[in-house]
C-alpha cells in the first residue's frame, strides 16, 4: 500500500498554503515526512534547503507543529506545560509569556489542561508550536472536530500570528470553506497525488471558479443596480436586505475592496461567502478526480 505516489509540490516563503484532500488523501503523512518523523522509499524532501533526516535537529528547531491528535499531560497547569516545552528548547520565561499572549491563553494560564474547552486545546497546541518563533508552522487539522464559532476563533488566530510572527505556515484540512479567509494558496491531493496546486487567483481563473457572496444591506437594489454594471460580476439576485452576487474567477478580493469603500454610501451590514473558490476549486479538482476513479 502507497500512501504517497510521487508527491511533489513547494510552498513559498512568507505564504499561507491549504493542504487539502479527503480524509485518507496522505495529507498527515506528508506533515511527517516533512519533520523527518517518517522516511520516504524514494524521492528528495527539502525544508529550507535541508534534508529532514541528515538536518533534524536543526529543522525541528525551526518549525512549529501541531499535530492532528496532540495528548497532553491533563494535570498540569497551562502555564506549567509551557514552561516545561520551552526549557526542553533552550527558551526562557519570555518566549513562554509571550506565546501565552499571542494564542490568547492569558486568561487560561494557570488552568489545568483537563478544564481547557476543544478550542482552548488547540489554542494551547499553537501556543506550544509557536515557541521560539518559528519560521515555519505545520497545522494538522487545527480546526477538526470544533464548533463553527471555535473553527472561525483558531483560524482568525492563525491569520493574526501569520502576520506577528512573519511565518510561513502550511495548513492541512479536510475543512474547506473557512481556510480562505487564511491561506493565499493551496495543495490539492488525493490518494497520495498531487492534482494541482498554485495561488488562489491562478487556481480560480484556471478552473474558472466563481465565488458566491451574499451582502446584508439596507439598500439592496441600490447596491445590486451598482454591481450588475461591474465586469467583475457574473450575476446579482436581490432577496428581502440580502444582495447575493456571483463573482468571476480570480476577482472576489475586488468586490470585497468596493464594498469596504462604499458600504455606508450602500448602508453594507455583512458580508459572507457561501460558496468561496476554495470550496469550489476543491470539488472542481478533487472531486472531478474521485468521480474519474470510480
Amino acid at each position: 500500500m502507497q500512501a504517497l505516489r510521487g508527491i511533489s509540490f513547494s510552498v513559498s516563503k512568507g505564504s499561507a498554503t491549504a493542504l487539502l484532500g479527503p480524509n485518507g488523501a496522505g495529507k498527515t503523512t506528508t506533515m511527517k515526512i516533512l519533520l523527518g518523523l517518517l522516511k520516504p522509499d524514494s524521492g528528495e524532501v527539502e525544508v529550507f534547503g535541508m534534508n529532514p533526516w541528515e538536518n533534524g535537529d536543526r529543522i525541528r528547531s525551526i518549525v512549529g507543529v501541531l499535530h492532528e491528535k496532540p495528548i497532553y499531560p491533563e494535570w498540569v497547569s497551562v502555564r506549567q506545560l509551557i514552561r516545561y516545552a520551552a526549557k526542553l528548547r533552550g527558551l526562557g520565561e519570555m518566549d513562554e509569556r509571550r506565546a501565552i499572549k499571542l494564542s490568547g491563553l492569558e486568561e487560561y494560564a494557570d488552568a489545568r489542561v483537563s478544564s481547557l474547552s476543544r478550542g482552548y486545546l488547540q489554542r494551547l497546541g499553537i501556543a506550544l508550536a509557536i515557541l521560539g518563533d518559528p519560521e515555519l508552522l505545520l497545522l494538522d487539522e487545527p480546526t477538526a472536530n470544533l464548533d463553527p464559532a471555535a473553527r472561525m476563533e483558531i483560524l482568525h488566530l492563525i491569520s493574526l500570528l501569520k502576520e506577528e510572527l512573519d511565518v510561513t505556515v502550511l495548513i492541512s484540512s479536510h475543512i474547506i470553506p473557512e481556510l480562505e479567509m487564511v491561506c493565499d494558496s493551496a495543495v490539492f491531493i488525493n490518494e497520495g497525488l498531487v492534482l494541482d496546486q498554485g495561488g488562489l487567483d491562478e487556481l480560480a481563473r484556471k478552473h474558472n471558479s466563481s465565488a458566491i457572496v451574499v451582502i446584508k444591506t439596507r439598500r439592496p437594489r441600490k447596491l445590486a443596480s451598482m454591481l450588475i454594471e461591474r465586469e467583475y460580476v457574473k450575476s446579482v439576485e436581490i432577496s428581502r436586505e440580502e444582495v447575493k452576487v456571483e463573482v468571476i474567477p480570480g476577482e472576489l478580493p475586488t468586490l470585497e475592496l468596493e464594498i469596504s469603500r462604499l458600504d455606508s454610501e450602500y448602508g453594507v451590514d455583512e458580508i459572507k461567502s457561501t460558496l468561496g473558490r476554495l470550496q469550489d476549486l476543491y470539488w472542481k479538482v478533487v472531486g472531478v478526480a474521485k468521480a474519474e476513479a470510480s
